[in-house]
């Protein structure tokens, strides 16, 4: 007599332990796989991310460390040059008066200069073009300086005319070969300065950070959803605290990346962007002011000096209109600043105005009074005033730079060493997390 068949009979596992039926779908093979992926994600989003952090805070820092000051010692010895050369003008053409100032003045800008020219010769680096530049510089200064020395000497031996073509000779000089080798080696350690802040706020690396932490993000969740349907336990505690851990360090990471970002942008529109302005606007009042000056000692001779203070009185006023429209709203500093020195040139065009109708109607004499004379409303004195408020608006300009850099990268200090024990956490915590379930297949 046959017997039936034992009724086929399900293992189960109990809390704790993995169902027979699910021994198929759950294999130690998958769980291996799930570890590996969720590892190699919070390395790569950990790497990522701390690479990020490094190129973006060495970028602000190099910008206002290195290439920023390299930058402010071009912009001077720009500067120093333009103002010797107006200052020597206007001390000839005080004649046998000059003052003990002016001549102090003169000296000063030139020591000032050669020392600068000097110091950017040892930071530089191996630029080519900033090389030329200071070779050219330093080439030419000297020469400069003898030229002036003989109008010196010609205008002591009352040689007027020959000391009036000397000391526009030496302007010559000046303006064709010394200041663009000074503008060149300024726009140069410019550009350097716009790398290093394009460093700065690279979104390449971040975009790439970004996405290695959506992708573990993703991955940890979903492996917490899948071994607790294979499982039937709700919750993972390690992976659980892994999660939170990534999400904190993301966080952490985002306000740090937008406050940097904003700091490195606000250094740009309200630090150098500004300095560049000013520095601009200084050497071309600067230039103004000597085209004035030599057109009255060569006696009208050379029209090319009003010629030229005609383009540079329109470029320095376009330099300071489209400044003031560029500028955010909240920096009211600088749009006080930019109306303090729209002011001034508009009382330095007022004065240039009566110096050309002295001129032009014949009194020479009246028209060097204007030009040199010690009141406030004479030229001397407008154009220090207007010189004073560029040159405040470089040094508050180079100031604010310094510091919103500085704390753009400062908003970085930390996050390196969070990402670094961070990834190291979420690794431990993944694998303490998956470890016991491997464990029950054993």
């Amino acid at each position: 007599m046959m017997t039936a068949p034992p009724p086929t009979t399900t293992r189960t596992a109990g809390r704790g332990g993995v169902s027979e039926r699910n021994r198929g779908r759950a294999t130690p093979a998958r769980l291996r796989s799930a570890v590996l992926t969720v590892v190699a994600l919070t390395l790569a989003a950990g790497v990522l991310a701390a690479v990020a952090t490094l190129q973006r805070q060495s970028a602000t820092s190099d910008s206002w460390r290195t290439a920023e000051p390299l930058m402010v010692t071009a912009q001077a010895i720009d500067s120093s040059l333009s103002d010797a050369d107006t200052t020597a003008a206007a001390s000839f053409l005080q004649g046998r008066l000059e003052t003990p100032a002016l001549q102090a003045r003169y000296r000063d800008d030139l020591a000032t200069a050669a020392a600068d020219i000097a110091t950017a010769a040892q930071d530089a680096g191996t630029d080519p073009a900033v090389g030329a530049g200071l070779h050219a510089l330093s080439t030419a200064l000297p020469a400069y300086a003898g030229v002036v020395e003989e109008a010196d000497f010609n205008e002591r031996q009352g040689s007027y005319p020959l000391a009036a073509a000397y000391l526009a000779e030496a302007n010559n000089l000046m303006r064709s070969d010394i200041l663009p080798a000074a503008s060149q080696v300024y726009a140069t350690e410019g550009r350097h300065l716009v790398q290093d802040q394009d460093h700065a706020a690279s979104p390449v690396l971040l975009v790439l950070a970004v996405l290695a932490f959506a992708g573990l993000m993703w991955a940890l969740v979903w492996v917490q959803r899948w071994l607790s349907r294979q499982f039937r336990r709700t919750w993972n505690v390690p992976l659980v605290v892994a999660t939170l851990v990534v999400v904190v360090l993301g966080v952490w990471g985002a306000v740090a990346f937008v406050a940097q970002d904003s700091g490195v942008g606000s250094a740009r529109t309200n630090g150098s962007e500004a300095v560049t302005t000013y520095t601009d606007a200084r050497i071309l009042a600067l230039r103004a002011r000597a085209d004035d000056e030599l057109t009255l000692l060569t006696r009208d001779s050379d029209p090319s000096y009003q010629q030229d203070y005609a383009s540079t009185a329109a470029r320095l006023g376009s330099v300071l209109s489209s400044s003031n429209g560029s500028l955010p709203l909240s920096e009211q500093s600088q749009r006080s600043r930019l109306a303090r020195a729209q002011s001034d040139w508009a009382s330095y065009q007022a004065v240039h105005g009566q110096i050309r109708r002295a001129d032009g109607s014949g009194d020479l004499t009246g028209a060097v009074q204007l030009a040199s004379a010690t009141s406030p409303q004479d030229l001397p004195a407008v154009s220090t005033q207007l010189d004073g408020a560029l040159a405040t608006g470089i040094s508050d300009s180079q100031a604010t730079f310094v510091r919103t850099s500085s704390g753009a990268a400062a908003n970085l200090d930390g996050l390196v060493w969070a990402l670094g024990a961070g990834t190291v956490l979420v690794v431990v915590l993944v694998l303490v997390g998956i470890r016991p379930r491997m464990a029950e297949y054993r």
